[in-house]
């Protein structure tokens, strides 16, 4: 049997199921060939298309250390290529929501595999639950995440992670016959700086996550979304760590697992309603008339709307491909509560920009910020940036880290600059000139909102 392996998006040698799913039939195996589909980036996504190539270059070196040979090839040659190679089966990931484009994922792929009459062997990499064996008594996903957390929370549990031998695979490897250059600079992550940030983690800064996790000044999370959106980490050795580690402390370990199942409900919502990737969840919100002002959102994309805390988020964001947790619920609710705009738009921006992109959590993360999702936060409860300003960045630390125009102002004018705009003037800041003026009133906003939803309820 002449069988292919689609490694994209899957960047590492250890636990690595597809791996083990050519080792564990190596008899049966006459030769494997495998194959990189090089993704293509939008010309917004310099940043993350220079993270993506950076971090695939890397995986490239530690294959070829270990003497597999691969074939990179675009996206549209995928099919053409496999055929020529006359190949019996391809393996690929059937898990992956972190692809730049909709068309990448295994859906889409199997399409056209199926269509060549390649036959298609799917398997999960990335994510912890089989989606259709996690619904409820009425066969049915769960929609409400406590309900999810309550009733599969009991089945995260010590796993075995499969093992095999690269050097047996690698004897198996065919030659590359296909090679893309990659002249690209020393960016994105390696698996070993992955397992190395995350024991380095887990011996430090998850005794502090359930506080750590909101201080915006320096980053004191994992930054685990980043690593399992390019499959550098297995996400059962996630787990099987932070089971073993668990009587150590916790309450930062649960509310870290918690995190994690988050994501795995996110993953299976999305599967069974991959609609809500351009619609909203509830049905009653999707002719919500939006107000849709491209001037105002070319502002909120810039990091010009007059609130500092939105601006510091916005500029992280354009400037290093991430944004904190705490901020995009923030300049999301900013976006489609203050600016009334389309929660999609938001939802592609930050597609475009996010290293860590990943459709299910970022477009159900933004449904809940726009109340349009399931489980969403009700539409009566809506972030007031300065008291979010005031509260999560109290000395203006993540302020003037990103807006650095600030670092010679008192941080207590920094929450609310109309109110304090006579006294940010005696120290060098005038609004207009020096700093945007707040673009809207808030209150003036939240009335609209609660007006809007009151009338779609």
């Amino acid at each position: 049997m002449k069988i292919g392996v689609v490694l994209n998006r899957v960047f590492r040698i250890n636990h690595n199921p597809l791996l083990a799913y050519v080792y564990q039939r190596l008899d049966d195996i006459e030769s494997c060939v495998f194959i990189i589909p090089v993704e293509q980036f939008g010309d917004h996504s310099q940043l993350k298309e220079t993270f993506y190539k950076g971090t695939l270059k890397k995986f490239l070196n530690e294959l070829h250390n270990n003497h597999i040979s691969v074939n990179m090839i675009d996206y549209d040659q995928l099919i053409e290529f496999c055929e020529s190679q006359e190949l019996d089966k391809v393996v690929m990931a059937s898990d992956i929501m972190s692809y730049h484009k909709e068309e990448y994922d295994y859906p889409h792929q199997k399409q056209h595999f199926n269509k060549a009459s390649i036959e298609v062997q799917p398997i999960r990499v990335q994510h912890y639950f089989n989606p259709k064996k996690t619904f409820n008594n009425q066969g049915e996903p769960y929609k409400v995440f406590t309900s999810f957390y309550k009733r599969w929370r009991p089945y995260v549990m010590q796993r075995k992670i499969d093992q095999y031998k690269l050097k047996d695979i690698a004897n198996k490897t065919s030659t590359s016959e296909k090679k893309l250059k990659l002249d690209v600079e020393d960016r994105g992550l390696s698996e070993k700086d992955v397992q190395q940030q995350w024991q380095s983690f887990l011996e430090h800064d998850i005794q502090n996550y359930d506080s750590n996790r909101e201080y915006l000044p320096e980053v004191l999370t994992s930054q685990l979304s980043i690593a399992l959106a390019y499959g550098l980490i297995d996400i059962i050795k996630v787990f099987n760590d932070l089971l073993q580690g668990y009587d150590i402390d916790e309450s930062n370990y649960e509310a870290f697992i918690r995190e994690l199942i988050f994501r795995e409900f996110y993953y299976v919502l999305m599967t069974q309603y991959p609609e809500t990737a351009n619609v909203a969840f509830k049905e009653k919100y999707q002719h919500i008339d939006w107000v849709n002002n491209e001037h105002q959102f070319t502002k909120w994309k810039n990091g010009e709307t007059g609130f500092p805390i939105i601006d510091a988020a916005m500029e992280e964001l354009n400037q290093t491909g991430y944004m904190h947790n705490r901020m995009r619920m923030v300049t999301s609710q900013f976006l489609t509560k203050d600016l009334l705009i389309d929660w999609t738009w938001g939802e592609a921006y930050f597609k475009d920009k996010l290293i860590d992109y990943d459709s299910a959590s970022n477009v159900h993360g933004w449904q809940w910020s726009a109340s349009t999702g399931t489980d969403a936060v009700p539409y009566f409860r809506m972030f007031n940036p300065m008291r979010q300003s005031e509260r999560f960045d109290s000395k203006a630390l993540y302020i003037k880290r990103w807006l650095p125009v600030f670092n010679d102002v008192d941080a207590k004018l920094l929450h609310d600059t109309k109110k304090n705009q006579k006294k940010l003037k005696q120290q060098g800041i005038e609004l207009g000139q020096n700093y945007p003026k707040q673009m809207v009133n808030h209150n003036d906003s939240r009335e609209r909102v609660m007006s809007l939803f009151k009338s779609l309820s």
